[in-house]
């Protein structure tokens, strides 16, 4: 059994081994075959390579439409300016308000009246005038139309005597002329006191006009 050889003749033996099998490999490479390898890469670079060319597509610019063309001016003509002289009179107007006429009122209240209610008023207190101790004295008799004229809320506003009449013991009427005593004061007076359930049309009460007889001395 002989020694072991040092280190560094071994790396060396081995250094020797490896070269020698390099030298081989060289020498006894088979030449076809590398000539071929070079033919296939020569023959490969050959190959022609299409390239395409990408055109840019063209995008349609939208027109804008041309500015409309002017107007004509028109010609608007001078105007002719023509001066009148106008004569102004010194005369006066003179206007007179309905509710200064006194006979423009009356016929407005006749007008009112006259209108048909759908309902007419009803008397709803009848109050009984006074008999005046003077006329009581004289047994004077006496009859006494009343017109009344009845507001919306059934209120007496107006009262006038209208007609009259003397009575006699027979029981027959005299129309006159007045009556003293005080006997018109105390049927005005009565009537203005009375009540009524106002006249309607069209289901709204309205004013409307009324007749009470009054009798004095008669039992």
């Amino acid at each position: 059994m002989g020694f072991p050889l040092p280190y560094h003749q071994r790396v060396m033996g081995a250094m020797v081994v490896i070269l020698a099998l390099a030298i081989a490999l060289v020498r006894w490479w088979p030449v076809g075959s590398a000539s071929t390898g070079s033919e296939a890469f020569r023959d490969r670079g050959s190959e022609p390579i299409s390239i395409q060319e990408v055109q840019p597509t063209s995008q349609s610019e939208e027109k804008t439409p041309p500015p409309p063309a002017p107007l004509p001016p028109v010609v608007v003509p001078d105007e002719v300016l023509v001066e009148q002289d106008l004569e102004i009179g010194k005369s006066e107007l003179r206007v007179e308000t309905p509710e200064n006429d006194e006979r423009l009122q009356e016929g407005a209240d006749r007008a009112s009246a006259a209108r048909q209610p759908d309902t007419g008023a009803r008397l709803l207190r009848n109050v009984q005038p006074n008999y005046p101790a003077a006329a009581r004295d004289e047994e004077i008799r006496a009859r006494i139309e009343v017109e009344v004229q009845i507001d919306e809320s059934g209120q007496v506003q107006d009262a006038q005597v209208r007609r009259r009449w003397r009575l006699s013991e027979g029981g027959t009427a005299d129309p006159v002329s007045d009556l003293d005593h005080g006997l018109e004061e105390a049927a005005l007076s009565a009537a203005r006191r009375s009540l009524f359930r106002p006249a309607r049309s069209n289901g709204r009460p309205v004013t409307t006009r009324k007749t009470i007889t009054f009798t004095f001395g008669v039992n």
